[in-house]
Order: C-alpha cells, then structure tokens, then sequence
C-alpha cells in the first residue's frame, strides 16, 4: 500500500499561473503544481541545493529530485510542442510568515510584501 503524500510547504502562490505560446491560443496544456513551481524556484531561481531546498519544504530530498524531474520534463514538453503551462493544484501549505530558514533568501515572498499587506 502506497503512503499517502506528505503536504508541502511552499512560501507563495505564484502571481502568474499560465503561460501561452504566442500566436497559438487554445492548444494542449501541461500543468505544474504549486510544490514543482516551488521546487523549480528554490533550485532554478533561488540556486539552493536539494538538501536545502527539502528543509524549506518539510519533504524528503529525494521528493524534490523527483518533482524536479517530473516539473523539467513537463516545461520540456511545453516548450518544445508549444503547449500552455499552467499552475495549479498539489497537497500544499503556504506559510503565513517568514520562517528561520528564509532569513538570507533575497526573494522569500515575506520579504517582498509591502507594508499592511
């Protein structure tokens, strides 16, 4: 009998949540969860490590490996045929601040919220 998945903490929703191939509305679309979008940002754009990347999301790191993979393939797959990429969806939690080990993360969403938000 399989676990059941371990919900995710993420720092934020992305703002953006679909991507469209320019002059080709209304074809195929592949989805990415808000955990792979997470994921995808705290190795590709926040440049942490997987270890570190697993800490932060209260995973195991080789979940993160995994979702890695599956999220690469799937931006692959959208690039390459001219898919639409949407986020959405996942066992996730959004944490309501910024949490000890965001403190020298130079995009945590806490960080970039503007005061009284």
């Amino acid at each position: 009998m399989a676990r059941p998945p371990k919900c995710r903490c993420i720092c934020s929703v992305p703002k953006t949540t679909c991507f469209e191939p320019h002059g080709q509305p209304g074809g195929e679309t592949v989805n990415i969860g808000y955990d792979e979008y997470e994921v995808i940002r705290l190795l590709d754009y926040e440049l942490l490590s997987q270890k570190q990347c697993a800490d932060k999301m209260s995973i195991s790191r080789s979940t993160v490996a995994r979702m890695y993979e599956h999220a690469r393939q799937q931006i692959a797959d959208a690039l390459v045929n001219g898919k639409r990429i949407t986020i959405s969806g996942g066992d996730i939690r959004v944490c309501a601040a910024m949490r000890p080990e965001c403190r020298h993360i130079k995009n945590c969403c806490h960080r970039l919220k503007s005061p009284g938000e």
